[in-house]
């Protein structure tokens, strides 16, 4: 396993792409990105965004349970959930 710096928080390494975002050969797009990934861009209040994150982070949680992924990765995996959660919670809080 490579070593992480501390800035990381636990995730994985990053991707190196090119300064314009994009995969090299000009493959794809944000477009194609956002279409593949199911982003929709709207004014989304605060409270609203994070029931949208809580709704996801459940489904995934309870996903997690029958998925074949190994210990460390749910562990990842749940990391990461804790942290959007965390964000979640402060906006609701008014932080």
């Amino acid at each position: 396993m490579e070593h992480l710096s501390a800035d990381d928080h636990g995730l994985i390494a990053p991707v190196s792409l090119p300064r314009d975002g994009t995969a090299p050969g000009k493959l794809s797009g944000p477009d194609e990105y956002d279409a593949f990934f199911r982003i929709h861009y709207d004014d989304v209040s605060d409270a609203a965004w994070a029931q949208q994150a809580l709704a996801v982070t459940r489904k995934v949680a309870d996903d997690l349970r029958d998925s074949s992924l190994g210990e460390a990765e749910r562990a990842d995996l749940l990391d990461g959930m804790n942290l959007l959660l965390q964000h979640a919670l402060a906006l609701t809080a008014g932080r």
